[in-house]
Parts: structure tokens; sequence; C-alpha cells
């Protein structure tokens, strides 16, 4: 849901208003409307928001005329205090120079302070209607419901709610009155956690109804509630990041729930249990980390908001690849702060299994590159074969989704084609899936990309020449030095090898352009091979 402040102020009901305070919450998104005639500001403790345990709506857009303490300033700036910090956006003044004197300073100064705006509508005029309103808004938000994500609806409403109110109660709260439903959040022994209900009132019975049934006996799925007439609980588990299992369910009188709502329900509940649950803040930015590799911008504005990110300035994604993502986890926050030093934005956590750093072009490569081999040297300790791929010069987070799956689809040829990699390139990974293309062309492809090697297949000693222009592009850097510590042989052994290999090809291996078709054959020849010894 997007209805904001700002829009409703182009409804018919609101056109002849004006906004004389609180302009900075113009953008506030607007959950509901209501009226607001109490005399009493504890009324809206006692009674709105009763205690932290019922959590909090927030988000409401209040109707008023002051009608029972027109002359009661003190009264007044106290009423819009309790709205303030019950979470709501704003007040609407109707008959000001009718009823209400006039609106005093005070109230404005206050909602200047506070971003909570305050809107008189005509003044003079006593034909004015709340109805002609409340139909206005009413309408304009149910439209704007039927095509928003619920999801991000309630991270938009949590993330501009007061510090104090950003808890599970609170969107569970939100949820509750967004879906017209009773909402129930167990653990999995049958302790109840949370529970808001809809309407409020049912709150004693429907917690003494469900003490009988839980836990609930199945982990998905829908039953008649015994203890309320014409209702059912919808019931899912969902398991946060942590690893702790919950049950969720959502009782409904009368229209029965969507398989969408429910879903998203139990999506927005394990993001905010990860958020701003008893989890830890590493746990809480997994959410993160996976909104951006799924590439879903409006959930990551929404988190990066929360946690004051600048997802803009993220360039580059390591993914720590052939490790313990349980064991590397505990390890993620080290190595976070350690690229600080190097880097202005870091974050990392688990996303599928497999351990991620999100980060801002790292200020020195030599230094990254330090850090990264000693983050290498720690992992291979451990597990041999772990790798860095390091996938960098991303230019937004849509880079950053292409990257992943690309290093789920090509990190296994890379493996075969540069074997004693432990630091990857994102060209490394794009090279390996050109080749693997060419393979996957068919047989007359896959001959055609190995015909720079042609020549040596034909030599009495085509296995010792293609061993060594292999070892000697694709893993030496065309080193003579390092083919030959890599092969166990003399320097004058490569030497001989190499001039044998550049009489066959009628050029040197390592001459530019020729090189670079010699280089691709050599990769395709390794797949080849690797794929005939599985």
């Amino acid at each position: 849901m997007s209805v904001t402040v700002e829009d409703l102020m182009r409804l018919p009901s609101l056109r002849q208003a004006k906004v004389i305070g609180g302009s900075g919450g113009m953008r506030r998104v607007v959950s509901s409307i209501s009226v607001l005639e109490s005399t009493k500001p504890e009324i809206l403790v006692n009674e709105l928001f009763p205690d932290a345990r019922s959590g909090y709506s927030g988000g409401e857009l209040v109707i008023t005329g002051f009608i029972n303490c027109t002359d009661d300033v003190e009264m007044q700036c106290e009423n819009v205090r309790r709205l303030i910090e019950g979470g709501e956006v704003g007040l609407v003044l109707y008959y000001v120079g009718v009823y209400l004197p006039r609106v005093d300073q005070r109230l404005i100064d206050m909602a200047d302070e506070n971003d909570f705006v305050l809107i008189c509508m005509p003044e003079g005029k006593s034909n004015l209607r709340y109805g002609e309103l409340i139909t206005d808004v009413t309408e304009c938000i149910y439209q704007d419901k039927s095509s928003a994500s619920l999801v991000s609806d309630i991270l938009d409403r949590m993330s501009s709610a007061p510090r104090s109110q950003q808890t599970v109660a609170t969107a569970l709260r939100m949820l509750c009155m967004e879906l017209g439903c009773s909402i129930v959040l167990g653990s999995m022994d049958g302790v109840l956690l949370e529970l808001a209900t809809w309407p409020s009132e049912l709150e004693d019975t429907v917690r003494k109804g469900l003490e009988p049934y839980l836990p609930f006996p199945f982990e998905r799925g829908s039953v008649r509630c015994q203890f309320m007439p014409d209702a059912v609980a919808y019931c899912q588990t969902i398991r946060s990041d942590s690893g702790e299992r919950y049950q969720l369910a959502l009782i409904r009188v009368g229209m029965p729930l969507e398989k969408g709502e429910l879903e998203q329900a139990a999506d927005t509940l394990r993001i905010c249990i990860n958020i701003w649950g008893r989890q830890s803040g590493t746990d809480a930015v997994n959410e993160l980390v996976r909104a951006i590799l799924q590439d879903e911008p409006l959930r990551m504005r929404r988190l990066a908001g929360i946690f004051h990110i600048d997802i803009a300035s993220i360039h580059e994604l390591w993914l720590f690849c052939g490790t313990d993502a349980g064991k590397v986890k505990k390890h993620m926050k080290e190595y976070c702060e350690l690229m600080r030093q190097y880097a202005d934005t870091v974050f990392g956590a688990v996303f599928e299994g497999m351990p991620v750093m999100c980060l801002s072009t790292p200020h020195s490569l030599r230094e990254t590159e330090k850090v990264m081999m000693g983050m290498i040297a720690d992992m291979r300790a451990v597990w041999p074969d772990a790798v860095i791929v390091r996938c960098c010069g991303l230019n937004n987070t849509t880079d950053c989704r292409r990257a992943y799956l690309t290093v789920l689809d090509a990190l296994e040829d890379v493996r075969n084609i540069f074997p004693d990699r432990c630091l990857v390139l994102q060209g490394e990974l794009e090279f390996a899936a050109e080749c693997r293309k060419l393979i996957d062309g068919g047989e007359d492809a896959a001959m055609r990309s190995l015909a720079p090697l042609t020549a040596l297949q034909s030599d009495s000693e085509s296995g010792d020449l293609l061993e060594t222009v292999c070892t000697y592009l694709l893993d030496c850097d065309g080193s003579v030095t390092k083919t030959a510590g890599k092969l166990f042989l003399h320097r004058n052994t490569i030497k001989y090898r190499l001039q044998r290999i550049t009489d066959m090809l009628g050029h040197h291996p390592a001459k530019m352009p020729e090189m670079m078709g010699l280089y691709r054959s050599a990769a395709v020849y390794r797949l080849l091979v690797a794929s005939k010894e599985t």
C-alpha cells in the first residue's frame, strides 16, 4: 500500500483544505481514517493504545473538530501528543471559525516538530461533513490495496514508526487491521507469543478459546474454529533466519482468506521476526541480502531505509563457496568489520546456504587482495576446496542478481578450467559460461572451438604438449618458471615443449591476438575432459 497524505490532498473533499503544519510528513503512508472527539487524553492510552502487548497499528489520518474542548488548548495539545505517540500520520481539523475559534500556534509548532501533518478544512463553513472525507479516503485506500504488496506496506509503515514501537507485536497488529482477521503467533511447543484480534474486543475470547488447541497439530492447512461461529483458522509454519520455527494462524469470520494473503502474511511476519525479533542484527540483514539477490526493488528500499544503507553504493558481491555456511556465518561479522577499513559500505549474510558479502568499491586494490587472501587462508585451513568469488564493477542490484546467478551456473566449470584458483573473479565466471555455451552448441561447435589445438594432437607427444600449453596459459599466466613448478619438470623441459608448440602452431602460445583463441580452446578442452571423467 502506498497512499500518502500528499496523495489524499488531491481528493475532492480535501482540495480546498490547507496544510498548516507538519509538512515534513506529507509522504507518510496512510492506512486508515478515523474520528476523534474525546475530552480526556488518557482515553487514547487506555482505550486506543492500551499496552505494548497489543502492539500499535499506526498510520491513521484522524478527523476532529475538538468539539468537546474548543476552548481548552492544553487538552487539544495533549490529544495531538497522544496521537503522535500512537504513530498516527496527521489530523484534519473541521469547523475552524465555527466551533473551534482558531488553530493555536502551539498545535502548529508541535505538528512541525514531529512531521505530524495538520490539515485545516475551509474555515467558517458549517456545512462540512466528516462522511465525505471518510468515503473519499476509504475508497482511495481500498483501490490501492487491491494492487499493493502487503509485505512492502507493512515494512514501510514499520520503518516510519517510532523506534519503541518497532516490534513483532506492532507488525501483527498492522496485519490484523489490513486483513480484517485475528492473528496468532505461537511457538512450536504451544506457547502463545503474540496475539492481535479483529475486532480488538475479541482478545479474551480468542485467547481463552485457543488454549486447548495449541500447538496446532499440523504445519499448514485450514480448519473450522471451534470457539468462534463461522470462523476458519488458516495455519502455516514460518522459519526465521536463525532457524527458529513458529506457528502462524489467521482466524477470519465470513469471507475466506486467499492463498496469496496467507503467503504474504507469513512472509511479512518472517521478515519482521528477523528484523525486530530477538535475533541479532546480522540475522536481520539477511532480509536485505535476500531482497538484493532476488532483485526486489521495493522491498530492498524499505529494508535499506531501516538499516540506513545506501544501496546505490553497492558495486561488489563476494561469495564464499565450498564452505560450511553456518560456520562461516559466525565469522561474517569479523570479515565485514575488517573490510570496513577499506570500503564505505559493507554488510554480509547467508543467502540460500551461501555466505555473501555486499560492499562498495574498496579504496585500495592491494589491501583488498591482501585481506581476501587472509580470508581464503583461514577457510582453506578447514575446507581445502574453499574459494572466494569476487564480482566487481556492478552498476546496480540487478547486476548483483545476475552475478549471483552466474556464480550458480558457472562455478563448477570455473573449477574445472582453473582448478587451482582460490580467488575467482567475475570475468572468469563469464569466460567459463561462454565456453560452456560453445560446448552446448553441439559437437560441431565444440570441435570448431578446439581447432587451435588440432595441430598439437597429431604429434606423438600430444598428451604432454596439451598438458603443457593448458598449464602455461590457464594456470601459470604464461610463466615458464611457474609451469615447470606446477608440472614438476625442469625449466629447460618446459622451454623445449613451448618451442615444439610454437613450431606446430606457427606462433608462440603467448602471442596476441592468436593467444585468445588458443586460451579458449584450452579451456574448452579441460571442460570436455572433465565431462568424460564424470
